[in-house]
């Protein structure tokens, strides 16, 4: 008996784990979004940020230094550890 090259439970027919973890088509953009940290003329911190209709949006944060001001920003914006939110998009916080 002869099996075609896409029978099932081969690697070709897409029943692999090879098949089913494979990186999205490179049709789908990757989307950056983009964070910036103010130094206001007080001595606070504001944070810049454009929305998901590309509206920029400003805040206000409450941190006495510049790092304590990306940490809470990362927080209220939800970028995790590898710079990406829920939603999977890579954020850059300047």
């Amino acid at each position: 008996m002869i099996s075609s090259p896409t029978a099932e439970g081969s690697p070709a027919a897409g029943n692999s784990d090879e098949t089913r973890s494979a990186a999205p088509p490179a049709t789908q953009a990757l989307r950056v979004k983009f964070a910036r940290i103010l130094d206001e003329e007080d001595g606070e911190f504001a944070l810049e940020y454009d929305d998901t209709r590309g509206q920029k949006n400003t805040m206000r944060l409450d941190a006495l230094t510049y790092e304590g001001a990306v940490r809470e920003a990362r927080s209220f914006l939800g970028i995790q550890e590898d710079d990406h939110d829920e939603d999977g998009d890579l954020w850059a916080v300047e």
